[in-house]
């Protein structure tokens, strides 16, 4: 057996997400989860909020309650949490349930990025001349068009933890703006997420966790 360490940015268990992960991942795997919010207080994860001009991420706490975070400081917090996953929970590899583009630091021991993952499942897609993102927050629109600049982009706002707009709404921003592909760019949109928007636009759709679960069985 080979232990597999999934770290959400925000309060672990994550069934919303390990519920679809799990049965998409071979059996070799045991699966470990880890929040860099468990051993933190109130006012702790409090002081990790966001000021009104930083980079915004969003997860969701134990409760299931959406939690805003400052890139900045989980960006500071996650070697900390990655190497407590090898040296306490003796894991073999990190699954990060997180796309955000963290900036890259060497492990003794493979950790998987869906950012990495998800650029380079979308580069083996054709004729992708306009991509269309979607994202949980409106904040989050500049840092994204930032992170695919490489290509014409149109993002869009959906947050996967509370109700707002409904898929219909995203596919009908998505086809005014003729997208050739989709990314629904964060881990906590679900398969079902997914099928209804596939249903809608008939395009391909990249979705996180299923590109997670696939580059970790490839590693062993």
């Amino acid at each position: 057996m080979r232990k597999a360490g999934f770290l959400t940015i925000g309060q672990s268990p994550r069934e919303d997400i390990m519920s679809e992960l799990r049965p998409l991942l071979r059996p070799i795997f045991e699966v470990v989860e880890y929040g860099m919010l468990d051993d933190l207080s109130p006012g702790e994860i409090e002081a990790l909020a966001p000021h009104r001009q930083e980079a915004h991420l969003v997860s969701r706490s134990r409760d299931g309650t959406q939690v805003f975070l400052s890139e900045r400081k989980i960006k500071e917090l996650l070697p900390i949490a990655i190497d407590h996953m090898i040296g306490r929970l003796r894991v073999d590899t990190v699954g990060v349930l997180c796309t955000h583009e963290f900036q890259k630091r060497k492990f003794p021991f493979p950790v998987i990025f869906p950012a990495e993952q998800m650029k380079s499942h979308l580069d083996k897609i054709p004729d992708v001349h306009k991509l269309g993102v979607v994202v949980p927050l409106e904040d989050q629109i500049a840092m994204t068009e930032q992170k695919w600049g490489n290509k014409k982009i149109y993002v869009v706002s959906k947050s996967p933890y509370v109700e707002d707009k409904t898929w219909k709404d995203i596919a009908e921003s998505l086809m005014d703006q003729k997208v050739d592909a989709v990314v629904l760019d964060c881990i906590g949109y679900t398969r079902e997420d997914h099928r209804e928007l596939l249903g809608l636009l008939n395009l391909p759709i990249i979705l996180p966790r299923t590109i997670l679960a696939s580059a970790i069985n490839r590693l062993f």
